[in-house]
C-alpha cells in the first residue's frame, strides 16, 4: 500500500479556545508537504495532533492505518530538538533510530557535517545547530515513512542548510514528509504541496516552483484574501 497520511475533520480545543476546526487534508509520499502561517496560528499543534502527541477530535490515518500500529514508521523533529543530555551525540542516535550505529553510518549519511568529536560529547555540550544535524542524520539513517519537520532548518548555517536541502529530498523518496517553518527561501525549493494554517483551518495553496512561483508571493496573497 502506498504510503500516505489521511485527516478528516480533525479539531483541537483548549478549553473554550479553538486552535483547529474541521481540518481534512491529505498528504502524499514523493512530496514534501509545507505548511506555511504566522505564529501561533496552530502549526505545532497539528504535528503534535498527528503525531498522537495532543488529543483531538476527527481521524488522522497513515496508510489507512491508526498511528497505533505505524508508531515506529512515524519520525517527528520538533524545534528544540530534545536529547538526553548525559549521553553522547552517538548514543543518542541510536535511540532515536532504534538500532546501532557507528560512527561510519554517520560519515556516510551526513557527509561531512556532524565529525567524531561532535558526536562524542554529551548532548548537553552540543549547540543548537548541532542539535538540529544531529535529529537530520538521525532521520536519514532510520528512513521513516513518515516525517514531520517543525523548524527543522533554524539555527543552521548556509553549508547546513545546503545539505539538508539534499536530505529532504532523499527522505521524500517513499515517505510522506510534512514540514512548517518560517525560511522563505529555504523552502522555495523543496516544497512541493502549500498549505496555509489560518483561521482555525488548513487550505491548500496554489503552488508550483517548477513555473516560478514563490512561497512569499502565495503567503500575501493568501493573505490579502483572507476574511476580516
Amino acid at each position: 500500500m502506498t504510503s500516505m497520511i489521511t485527516v478528516r475533520s480533525l479539531t483541537k480545543s483548549y478549553g473554550a479556545h479553538t486552535v483547529l476546526e474541521d481540518v481534512s487534508a491529505e498528504f502524499h509520499p514523493g512530496r514534501v508537504t509545507y505548511l506555511l502561517g504566522q505564529n501561533g496560528v496552530g502549526k505545532t499543534t497539528l504535528f503534535k495532533c498527528l503525531t498522537g502527541l495532543e488529543s483531538h477530535t476527527g481521524t488522522v490515518e497513515f496508510s489507512g492505518r491508526p498511528l497505533a500500529e505505524v508508531r515506529e514508521d512515524v519520525f517527528p523533529v520538533f524545534d528544540d530538538c530534545a536529547l538526553y543530555p548525559h549521553l553522547s551525540g552517538l548514543e543518542n542516535l541510536r535511540l532515536l533510530t532504534g538500532r546501532s550505529v557507528s560512527w561510519e553510518d554517520v560519515r556516510t549519511a551526513a557527509d561531512g557535517v556532524l565529525d567524531r568529536p561532535t558526536l562524542h560529547k554529551p548532548a548537553r555540550a552540543l549547540s543548537y545547530g548541532q542539535r538540529k544535524k544531529l535529529y537530520a542524520a538521525g532521520l536519514l539513517l532510520a528512513r521513516p515513512s513518515y516525517v514531520f519537520l517543525d523548524e527543522l532548518a533554524n539555527g543552521l548555517d548556509y553549508d547546513s542548510l545546503q545539505w539538508l536541502r539534499g536530505a529532504i529530498e532523499q527522505l521524500k523518496q517513499g515517505s510522506v514528509v510534512v514540514a512548517a517553518g518560517h525560511q522563505f527561501d529555504f523552502y522555495d525549493r523543496v516544497a512541493d504541496d502549500v498549505f496555509a494554517v489560518s483561521e482555525n483551518g488548513l487550505s491548500k495553496l496554489d503552488f508550483n516552483h517548477a513555473e516560478g512561483d514563490r512561497l512569499e508571493d502565495v503567503y500575501l496573497a493568501s493573505r490579502a484574501h483572507r476574511p476580516r
